[in-house]
This record gives C-alpha cells, sequence and structure tokens, in this order.
C-alpha cells in the first residue's frame, strides 16, 4: 500500500505497471492537486482518471461532494474503483468511458480537473476541452496540467472554446491552466 499527501489530504493508492504514473503521484497530478483546494465545488469530474488520484482527492477534500470518474481503460476503472474503496470514499463513483461517452448529459459539474492523456494526440485533448464546456454549471471550471511546452496549443483551444483561459500554478516541467464557463 502507498501513500500520498497534497494540501493536508493524505490517500492511499495502489497502481499497476500498465497504468499513467505507476510508481506514485507524478509532478503533474501534485501540481493540479494543490491548485484545487482554492475551489469550491459541489460536483466534479476527473477525466481521465487513470489510479484515480484527483477523484480520491476531491472526494476526500469535500465528502459531501458528488465527485465521478471516467478513464476508457478498464484497468485503470477497477484499480481506480479499489482506491476508492480502500479509502471509504463512498461519494466517488468510477466508471468507463470513452471521453463523455457514458456520462450522461443531464450531469454537470463545478469542476472537471484532468492531466489529459496529451501523448494520445493533439484530437484527443482538444475534443476533451470542447466537449467539456457542455458539462460544466455557470461558472464551472475546467483545470488542465500540461507540460509547459505544450501550453500554449492547449490555452488557444481553450480560449477558443470558453473565451477565456488563466494559468493556475506553474511548476518547474508543468503548468496547470483554467478556462471558467
Amino acid at each position: 500500500m502507498k501513500k500520498f499527501k497534497v494540501s493536508l489530504i493524505e490517500l492511499n493508492y495502489e497502481t499497476k505497471p500498465d497504468l499513467f504514473s505507476p510508481k506514485g503521484l507524478d509532478m503533474g497530478t501534485e501540481l493540479l492537486l494543490s491548485t484545487l483546494p482554492r475551489f469550491e465545488y459541489d460536483t466534479a469530474l476527473d477525466w481521465g482518471c487513470g489510479w484515480g488520484a484527483i477523484a480520491m482527492w476531491l472526494g476526500k477534500n469535500n465528502q459531501k461532494a458528488k465527485v465521478t470518474a471516467i478513464d476508457s481503460d478498464i484497468a485503470a476503472v477497477k484499480t481506480a474503483q479499489d482506491n476508492a474503496k480502500i479509502n471509504e470514499l463512498n461519494n466517488v463513483h468510477i466508471l468507463a468511458s470513452h471521453g463523455y461517452d457514458e456520462v450522461p448529459e443531464s450531469h454537470k459539474f463545478d469542476i472537471i480537473a484532468s492531466n489529459p492523456p496529451t501523448h494520445r494526440g493533439r484530437e484527443v485533448v482538444d475534443n476533451m476541452i470542447i466537449q467539456s464546456k457542455d458539462y460544466l454549471n455557470e461558472n464551472g471550471v475546467l483545470l488542465l496540467v500540461v507540460e509547459a511546452r505544450i501550453k500554449p496549443w492547449v490555452s488557444r483551444q481553450m480560449k477558443e472554446v470558453f473565451g477565456n483561459c488563466k494559468i493556475v500554478k506553474r511548476g518547474p516541467k508543468n503548468v496547470v491552466v483554467m478556462a471558467q464557463k
């Protein structure tokens, strides 16, 4: 059993060798999590959850919130579900979904947070940004952590879709960008 702690929230977890960041919390996700305490939310989505770090953190930080996590990888979904159970996070619901395919259009979120799979190509991230707008509540926020080198195109896409984008936090190799509906 492994542990990670960000902004006073400590969580236990297991991961698998074939999932993103198999040895533990990666630097980018840690940077994203460190920005989340400044946001209020009753509903949140972890898009592309992997083993569930973002979803678990959101669920533990606000145990009254409804947190949804999605991933297209069945092994990731199972691992994230197991991690939510380990931490007794009954407010975290994890489902297998290719993008938003399995998320009902009626579900709206105050926060959508992601360390998107930029390695899968620009189209995947561009589509996620476009589709996220429809799943945000009014004044809801999309928070993405990306490598600093690709921030320009991610920021451009967020500005094109949302009309705004700002840098929330910078790290040595990553940047957290936010767009608000």
